[in-house]
């Protein structure tokens, strides 16, 4: 597989609902972490990481809904 050169990490919610969610949208689960609750998914040559929030992250301010309220 080729990755390229900037991939998006991405913090969720759900990270189980994250995977169907893309999933369903045609995106291939290439790698997952479970206990750390990470997965990175492709389609397309689209590349994204996601991390389910937890306390131990690098949040910079408070994780309400909605997220992307600047630099979480």
């Amino acid at each position: 597989m080729n990755f390229n050169k900037m991939i998006p990490e991405l913090s969720v919610f759900d990270i189980d609902q994250t995977i169907e969610f893309y999933k369903s949208l045609g995106f291939e689960l290439i790698y997952e972490r479970p206990e750390d609750r990470f997965a990175f998914l492709s389609f397309e040559g689209s590349q994204f990481m996601f991390e389910q929030l937890h306390s131990d992250g690098w949040n910079t301010g408070e994780m309400c809904y909605p997220l992307g309220q600047g630099i979480n």
